[in-house]
């Protein structure tokens, strides 16, 4: 018993002196502390963070690809539309089929940063969500995608067919 009164009070005084330093610190520790800047991306395509070969003017580049799912290199459909600009992003409109033509889908994307979020809308006009990440080929004028819904992951390979 005394062996845990004598421990409490070691721990009580150790704790008490702790308390103490910490009310009779500095608030300021260094007068140097300097701001955080965020800066800008500097690019040509103004406020996006995309290498896509997007004019400013709001005109339309049309893309054309395949698609499949994760686990299997073989090709589930085609995808094909429009790539345009709005005011901090790209939008991605356009329509996906399969192999068969037994589906034919709308899909609205936006990319942004390399990632990009949008809806497939199914024809009764059901929405599903559509997440994934992207990468841009200059050299080769292709556009890379990693996509994910709910169900399913997979891939989509599209080449930038007007300039």
């Amino acid at each position: 018993m005394k062996k845990l009164v004598i421990a409490g009070t070691i721990i009580g005084v150790i704790l008490l002196i702790g308390a103490g330093t910490l009310v009779n610190a500095n608030e300021y520790p260094s007068e140097k502390q300097q701001a955080f800047k965020r800066t800008t991306p500097n690019n040509d395509q103004g406020l996006t963070d995309t290498s896509l070969p997007i004019p400013l003017n709001g005109s339309k580049i049309k893309f054309r690809g395949i698609w499949g799912y994760d686990g299997s290199n073989e090709t589930q459909g085609y995808v094909g539309g429009f790539v345009t600009k709005r005011e901090k992003s790209v939008v991605l409109k356009g329509r996906w089929n399969t192999s068969d033509n037994t589906t034919k889908e709308k899909l609205v994307v936006i990319l942004r940063n390399g990632y990009f979020h949008g809806r497939i809308i199914i024809g009764n006009e059901t929405a599903y969500r559509i997440v994934g990440l992207y990468r841009y080929d200059q050299e080769n004028h292709l556009l890379h995608l990693r996509w994910m819904t709910a169900q399913k992951t997979g891939w989509a390979h599209c080449r930038i067919v007007s300039n």
